[in-house]
Protein backbone atom coordinates (compact mmCIF):
# COMPACT_ATOMS: atom_id res chain seq x y z
CA UNK A 1 0.00 0.00 0.00
CA UNK A 2 1.00 3.88 -0.33
CA UNK A 3 2.70 5.29 2.23
CA UNK A 4 0.13 8.41 3.38
CA UNK A 5 0.94 9.00 6.91
CA UNK A 6 -0.12 9.29 9.27
CA UNK A 7 -2.89 7.06 8.09
CA UNK A 8 -2.52 3.73 8.50
CA UNK A 9 -1.36 2.20 4.82
CA UNK A 10 -3.64 -0.81 5.44
CA UNK A 11 -7.48 -0.73 5.12
CA UNK A 12 -8.57 -2.58 7.96
CA UNK A 13 -6.06 -0.96 10.34
CA UNK A 14 -7.57 2.82 8.61
CA UNK A 15 -11.37 1.62 8.98
CA UNK A 16 -10.46 1.13 12.71
CA UNK A 17 -8.10 5.02 12.20
CA UNK A 18 -11.38 6.57 11.11
CA UNK A 19 -13.84 5.15 13.49
CA UNK A 20 -11.54 7.15 16.41
CA UNK A 21 -10.56 9.88 14.64
CA UNK A 22 -13.70 10.99 13.17
CA UNK A 23 -14.81 11.07 17.10
CA UNK A 24 -11.85 12.34 18.35
CA UNK A 25 -12.20 15.04 15.87
CA UNK A 26 -15.70 15.28 17.11
CA UNK A 27 -15.25 15.80 20.37
CA UNK A 28 -12.68 18.34 19.92
CA UNK A 29 -13.59 20.40 17.34
CA UNK A 30 -13.84 24.10 18.99
CA UNK A 31 -10.46 23.69 20.93
CA UNK A 32 -8.96 22.87 17.45
CA UNK A 33 -10.61 25.53 15.22
CA UNK A 34 -12.12 22.72 13.00
CA UNK A 35 -15.03 24.12 10.96
CA UNK A 36 -18.68 22.98 11.41
CA UNK A 37 -18.45 22.83 7.34
CA UNK A 38 -15.53 20.18 7.84
CA UNK A 39 -17.13 18.93 10.58
CA UNK A 40 -20.42 18.02 7.84
CA UNK A 41 -18.42 17.01 5.78
CA UNK A 42 -17.08 14.20 7.16
CA UNK A 43 -19.39 12.69 8.97
CA UNK A 44 -21.52 12.12 6.09
CA UNK A 45 -18.36 11.01 4.29
CA UNK A 46 -17.85 8.44 7.40
CA UNK A 47 -21.10 7.60 7.28
CA UNK A 48 -21.16 6.41 3.50
CA UNK A 49 -17.41 4.44 4.80
CA UNK A 50 -18.94 2.43 7.38
CA UNK A 51 -21.51 0.86 5.08
CA UNK A 52 -19.59 0.76 2.07
CA UNK A 53 -16.12 -1.07 3.59
CA UNK A 54 -17.63 -4.00 5.45
CA UNK A 55 -19.41 -4.44 2.28
CA UNK A 56 -16.69 -4.19 -0.11
CA UNK A 57 -14.62 -6.84 2.18
CA UNK A 58 -17.17 -9.55 2.50
CA UNK A 59 -17.17 -11.58 -0.74
CA UNK A 60 -20.68 -12.58 -0.06
CA UNK A 61 -21.78 -9.75 -1.17
CA UNK A 62 -18.89 -7.81 -2.87
CA UNK A 63 -19.44 -6.45 -6.37
CA UNK A 64 -17.33 -3.83 -8.68
CA UNK A 65 -19.33 -1.40 -8.08
CA UNK A 66 -19.21 -1.51 -4.57
CA UNK A 67 -15.43 -1.78 -4.68
CA UNK A 68 -15.79 1.47 -6.53
CA UNK A 69 -17.47 2.71 -4.12
CA UNK A 70 -15.41 2.06 -1.47
CA UNK A 71 -12.34 2.89 -3.00
CA UNK A 72 -14.39 6.36 -3.49
CA UNK A 73 -15.32 7.05 -0.09
CA UNK A 74 -11.58 6.06 1.34
CA UNK A 75 -10.24 8.92 -1.38
CA UNK A 76 -12.72 11.46 -0.38
CA UNK A 77 -12.16 10.73 3.78
CA UNK A 78 -8.29 10.78 3.20
CA UNK A 79 -9.01 14.48 1.57
CA UNK A 80 -11.44 15.70 4.16
CA UNK A 81 -8.93 14.79 6.82
CA UNK A 82 -5.83 15.98 5.34
CA UNK A 83 -7.99 19.50 5.12
CA UNK A 84 -8.65 19.31 8.43
CA UNK A 85 -4.94 18.30 10.21
CA UNK A 86 -3.54 20.84 7.08
CA UNK A 87 -5.89 23.68 8.86
CA UNK A 88 -5.42 22.98 12.79
CA UNK A 89 -4.79 25.24 15.08
CA UNK A 90 -1.11 24.07 15.97
CA UNK A 91 -0.75 26.09 19.25
CA UNK A 92 -3.95 24.64 20.85
CA UNK A 93 -2.81 21.25 19.90
CA UNK A 94 -1.91 19.15 22.67
CA UNK A 95 -0.01 15.49 23.27
CA UNK A 96 -2.61 13.55 22.97
CA UNK A 97 -3.97 14.89 19.56
CA UNK A 98 -0.63 13.92 17.95
CA UNK A 99 -0.89 10.34 19.89
CA UNK A 100 -4.43 9.59 18.79
CA UNK A 101 -4.11 10.54 15.28
CA UNK A 102 -0.64 9.46 14.47
CA UNK A 103 1.03 12.76 14.13
CA UNK A 104 4.85 13.34 14.53
CA UNK A 105 5.10 16.43 15.67
CA UNK A 106 5.32 16.68 19.79
CA UNK A 107 2.97 19.19 21.57
CA UNK A 108 5.88 20.13 23.46
CA UNK A 109 8.28 20.86 20.44
CA UNK A 110 9.14 24.55 20.69
CA UNK A 111 9.24 26.72 17.04
CA UNK A 112 12.58 26.85 16.18
CA UNK A 113 10.90 28.89 13.49
CA UNK A 114 8.31 31.80 13.52
CA UNK A 115 5.36 31.44 11.72
CA UNK A 116 5.13 31.93 8.03
CA UNK A 117 5.08 36.40 7.41
CA UNK A 118 4.93 35.58 3.59
CA UNK A 119 3.29 34.24 1.11
CA UNK A 120 3.90 32.12 -2.28
CA UNK A 121 3.45 33.43 -5.43
CA UNK A 122 2.00 30.65 -7.63
CA UNK A 123 2.40 30.31 -11.03
CA UNK A 124 1.18 27.72 -14.14
CA UNK A 125 2.94 26.24 -17.19
CA UNK A 126 -0.53 25.04 -18.26
CA UNK A 127 0.70 24.46 -22.11
CA UNK A 128 0.60 20.27 -21.83
CA UNK A 129 -2.71 18.41 -22.60
CA UNK A 130 -4.08 17.72 -19.01
CA UNK A 131 -0.97 18.43 -16.81
CA UNK A 132 -0.29 21.81 -15.35
CA UNK A 133 3.27 22.73 -13.75
CA UNK A 134 2.79 24.48 -10.68
CA UNK A 135 5.93 26.38 -9.12
CA UNK A 136 6.14 29.36 -6.64
CA UNK A 137 8.42 32.01 -5.44
CA UNK A 138 8.02 34.40 -2.16
CA UNK A 139 6.24 37.22 -2.43
CA UNK A 140 9.34 38.94 -1.01
CA UNK A 141 11.67 37.82 -2.82
CA UNK A 142 10.94 38.43 -6.69
CA UNK A 143 14.33 37.15 -7.95
CA UNK A 144 14.57 33.81 -6.60
CA UNK A 145 12.16 30.60 -6.75
CA UNK A 146 14.14 29.65 -3.68
CA UNK A 147 11.76 28.66 -0.38
CA UNK A 148 12.30 31.30 2.15
CA UNK A 149 14.45 30.23 5.53
CA UNK A 150 12.40 28.22 8.07
CA UNK A 151 10.10 26.75 5.28
CA UNK A 152 9.63 23.23 4.78
CA UNK A 153 7.04 23.16 2.11
CA UNK A 154 4.28 25.02 -0.12
CA UNK A 155 0.40 23.54 0.60
CA UNK A 156 -1.18 23.52 -2.90
CA UNK A 157 -4.82 23.69 -2.94
CA UNK A 158 -7.49 23.52 -5.78
CA UNK A 159 -10.66 23.31 -7.32
CA UNK A 160 -11.76 22.39 -10.73
CA UNK A 161 -14.61 24.20 -12.52
CA UNK A 162 -16.08 26.80 -10.38
CA UNK A 163 -13.69 29.14 -8.24
CA UNK A 164 -13.63 28.34 -4.42
CA UNK A 165 -14.60 30.85 -1.90
CA UNK A 166 -13.52 29.58 0.92
CA UNK A 167 -11.13 26.94 2.31
CA UNK A 168 -13.94 23.64 2.48
CA UNK A 169 -14.49 24.38 -1.26
CA UNK A 170 -11.09 23.31 -2.03
CA UNK A 171 -9.13 19.66 -2.57
CA UNK A 172 -5.88 19.41 -0.93
CA UNK A 173 -3.02 18.31 -3.42
CA UNK A 174 0.30 18.20 -1.53
CA UNK A 175 3.16 19.58 0.56
CA UNK A 176 5.27 20.71 -2.38
CA UNK A 177 9.13 20.63 -1.27
CA UNK A 178 10.07 21.03 -5.32
CA UNK A 179 8.83 22.81 -8.15
CA UNK A 180 7.54 22.99 -10.76
CA UNK A 181 4.65 20.37 -9.10
CA UNK A 182 2.92 18.35 -11.30
CA UNK A 183 -0.54 18.31 -11.92
CA UNK A 184 -2.36 15.44 -14.17
CA UNK A 185 -5.66 15.52 -14.82
CA UNK A 186 -9.12 13.14 -16.55
CA UNK A 187 -9.83 13.88 -19.65
CA UNK A 188 -13.18 15.30 -18.62
CA UNK A 189 -11.74 18.20 -16.81
CA UNK A 190 -10.24 18.98 -20.66
CA UNK A 191 -10.92 22.97 -21.00
CA UNK A 192 -12.55 23.50 -17.62
CA UNK A 193 -10.53 26.08 -15.11
CA UNK A 194 -8.20 24.85 -12.79
CA UNK A 195 -7.73 27.37 -9.40
CA UNK A 196 -4.88 26.98 -6.75
CA UNK A 197 -4.82 28.71 -3.27
CA UNK A 198 -1.41 28.32 -1.47
CA UNK A 199 0.37 28.73 1.58
CA UNK A 200 3.84 28.45 3.00
CA UNK A 201 4.17 25.69 6.06
CA UNK A 202 7.33 25.53 8.08
CA UNK A 203 9.17 23.05 9.52
CA UNK A 204 7.05 22.88 12.54
CA UNK A 205 3.83 22.77 10.69
CA UNK A 206 2.73 26.29 11.25
CA UNK A 207 1.33 27.70 8.21
CA UNK A 208 0.96 31.45 6.92
CA UNK A 209 -1.46 33.39 5.26
CA UNK A 210 -2.79 32.38 1.54
CA UNK A 211 -1.16 34.20 -1.48
CA UNK A 212 -3.10 35.19 -4.20
CA UNK A 213 -5.31 32.55 -6.00
CA UNK A 214 -4.02 31.56 -9.54
CA UNK A 215 -6.00 29.63 -12.24
CA UNK A 216 -5.36 28.01 -15.76
CA UNK A 217 -7.65 26.25 -18.13
CA UNK A 218 -6.84 22.62 -18.50
CA UNK A 219 -5.64 21.41 -22.07
CA UNK A 220 -7.42 18.83 -23.90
Amino acid sequence: MPNRLPFPGEEAELHTYFGVGVQYLVDNQVRLGISDDDIIALLDEHAIWIVVYPNATNDAVSTKSIVKEKNKSLKNMLVIMRRIYADFAKSKMVQTDYDTLGMKERADKQSKNPKPKTSPITTIDSSNRLVHYVSFHDDAADTTSAKPDGIKSCQLWTRIGSEPKVIADLTFLGNCTKWPYKVEFEGTDAGKMAYYWSRWENTTGEVGEWGAEASATIGG
